[in-house]
């Protein structure tokens, strides 16, 4: 080859690259794939095709790019790592593992391949291993964000609430400005009745999103908590705007509503409910407002309408004895208790 052939190379492979950092992709494939054509085994060149191809999320043709540098030189840092990243955009995460171990022998104390690892093991279901591989990215670098989310994810999930916290507080105070964080931690505290704390985590969310659900429902939810029905509701009602035929919220805002004396509010949330399909706590909701209204015989109507849905529900049969109880009817009352030791 010709010194002005490889020079040639060389400008092309740096035009490649200036391209690939401005996000230049299909530019950067052209330039890369002329010097691939006239060095077809450089290195240099064989990994920018595989980084502009895993930019362009076509990671098939990333993958083979890298494995061919690999052919060349097995210790390729960027290669190996590059042909992790290819095999995880194609959903196989048992396979990107290996590039990425081999890589950290390599490059021990890069916590974001450790991170990837750590990811990976989670989607195939490994969380112990991805429990200890977070740990050990977190022992490089403390206050690594995908670490601390990670790890707090899995925490969170496992119903390890202290260890979650730590790892979302920390998170957050770093400035995150993760929406799903926030909510997560409003929740934590929830669990725990710190329904103060949980409150001011969901507040932060809803400054970023206004209109997120989860966070709308944890704050009405911490205000029933509190007993204070009448905020509960007002939170409650906000994802109702949002989601009119969301049947389960509408009926917690029927029971929040005859708490509240608001009884004629609680039927028209209950009927909204049953207009978009059979729900039988919509009908359990209409049986407790005719029961404060003492016409316990159009209650154990709802309550039969509820059972003609679930014959064996225990709530309903439940429901149904005290509605009996109440209406004098103490024999019927005792048949239907007796449903409930089947």
């Amino acid at each position: 080859m010709s010194q002005l052939d490889k020079k040639a190379i060389i400008d092309l492979s740096k035009k490649g690259s200036r391209l690939f950092r401005s996000g230049q992709y299909e530019e950067a494939r052209e330039a890369y794939l002329k010097a691939h054509e006239m060095d077809p085994d450089n290195p240099y060149v064989l990994s920018g095709l595989g980084d502009v191809y895993r930019k362009l999320c076509r990671f098939e043709e990333s993958g083979k790019y890298y494995d061919a540098v690999l052919k060349i030189d097995k210790d390729n840092v960027f290669a190996l790592r590059g042909a992790g990243d290819a095999r995880r955009g194609l959903q196989n995460p048992e396979q990107a593992i290996p590039f990425w171990l081999r890589y950290l022998e390599i490059n021990p104390r890069d916590s974001h391949v450790m991170v990837r690892i750590a990811d990976a093991f989670h989607k195939m279901g490994q969380d112990v291993d991805a429990i200890s591989v977070y740990e050990d990215a977190l022992a490089i670098s403390s206050e690594d964000p995908f670490a601390l989310l990670g790890l707090g994810n899995l925490y969170y999930a496992s119903h390890q609430d202290d260890r979650a916290l730590q790892c979302f507080e920390r998170l957050l105070k770093a400035n995150s400005h993760n929406v799903v964080v926030m909510t997560m931690t409003g929740n934590l505290y929830r669990r725990r009745m710190e329904f103060d704390r949980a409150i001011e985590n969901y507040r932060n969310a809803l400054e970023i999103e206004p209109n997120n659900s989860f966070a709308l429902f944890g704050m009405g939810d911490c205000f029933r908590g509190h007993k204070d029905m009448e905020q509960a509701v007002f939170w409650w009602e906000k994802i109702l705007q949002l989601e009119p035929e969301n049947q389960a919220l509408r009926s917690r805002v029927g029971d929040a509503q005859i708490i509240l004396g608001n009884l004629d509010e609680a039927v028209g949330n209950f009927n909204h409910c049953l207009s978009v399909g059979e729900d039988i706590f919509a009908y359990i909701g209409l049986a407790h407002v005719e029961r404060e209204r003492g016409d316990f015989q159009k209650a154990i109507t709802f309550c039969e309408k509820a059972l003609q849905i679930d014959k064996t529900h225990p709530r309903i049969l439940s429901e149904l004895a005290g509605m009996q109880e109440a209406a004098g009817d103490l024999e019927a009352a005792q048949a239907t208790r007796e449903l409930l030791k089947l």
